[in-house]
């Protein structure tokens, strides 16, 4: 039996760059592993089995499933596995957790299959299963560019607590529909995520400043709720409140574990649900997520 943690991610930049010729999207993002996680368990077998602690996950669409099949198919290898998923990343909430359980799969497989594929071997199969998987395959802070496939590992970030609210929408091909309502006025130069990546390389905590989202306007203008969110991290003490991914999760954080633990018990007594994770460096195998619920 293996055991692997399948981390979620921030998104500290998100800019759309234009579109390219294939229909992608180029983007520049700087992208934050978090202990906020999945946990996958996996055991030889003759076959491939996905079983999952959220019924309806249960399908050959999950990514989990369909990393497998590809790692699979590509080496010839003739067993399967087990695959047991308990998922904890909120669903479609812009954190990552399909992408980040398909990283998991392929990097897990790997070992328990003793196929010695390479990094550069796993990264190609990744870039096929979607534009954030080969971030996770190494996690940790970086730069991802072209529509996903190019990452560039930063400097570790300086010590900071995320807090985040998952908003209880459900958005219909989500990512999509905010795809299809940006123009290209939303289109920026992917300058704000090179002044990010350079204040991490000088080893500075970031600051609301800097971060920036180019969904944020796009998603508070299609779902409105968002703003009643936002406005409770305010409230809350959060000195700013940005979208990661396509959302529709909001995060902030704080310097110090004491300062968001704070936060996060004045959103719990206004009734909400907040997470507090701590980031997460490449190397990392173990670690927990702290929600508040």
């Amino acid at each position: 039996m293996l055991t692997v943690k399948a981390w979620a991610k921030v998104n500290l930049t998100l800019e759309v760059l234009g579109k390219r010729g294939d229909g992608y999207h180029q983007v520049a993002s700087v992208m934050q592993t978090i202990d906020l996680c999945d946990e996958l368990r996996l055991a030889p077998s003759d076959q491939l089995m996905l079983s999952c602690n959220v019924a309806s996950l249960e399908t050959p669409d999950n990514l989990v499933l369909k990393a497998a099949t590809l790692l699979k198919k590509q080496t010839g290898y003739s067993g399967g596995a087990e695959i047991y998923l308990n998922k904890a990343i909120p669903l479609a909430s812009g954190l990552g957790g399909g992408s980040s359980d398909a990283a998991a799969t392929l990097k897990a497989l790997n070992r328990l299959w003793g196929l010695g594929l390479s990094p550069e071997e796993l990264r190609a199969l990744a870039a096929d299963l979607g534009s954030d998987v080969p971030f996770f395959l190494q996690g940790g802070t970086a730069l991802v560019e072209g529509w996903g496939e190019e990452v560039c590992p930063l400097r570790p970030l300086s010590q900071v607590y995320f807090v985040l609210l998952v908003p209880s929408l459900e958005i219909p091909r989500k990512t999509a529909t905010l795809y299809g309502h940006m123009t290209p006025e939303g289109y920026t130069d992917g300058s704000a995520s090179l002044r990010l990546r350079r204040s991490i390389e000088g080893g500075k905590r970031p600051n609301g400043k800097l971060l920036f989202n180019a969904f944020q306007e796009v998603a508070f203008d299609l779902f409105p709720s968002l703003a009643v969110y936002r406005r409770a991290m305010l409230e809350a003490g959060a000195g700013w409140v940005r979208l990661t991914g396509t959302g529709p999760a909001l995060y902030t954080f704080a310097a110090s574990s004491k300062k968001a633990l704070a936060l996060a018990q004045r959103l719990r007594e206004g009734g909400y649900e907040p997470y507090v994770a701590a980031a997460v460096g490449p190397s990392e195998e173990t670690g927990d997520s702290r929600p508040f619920v």
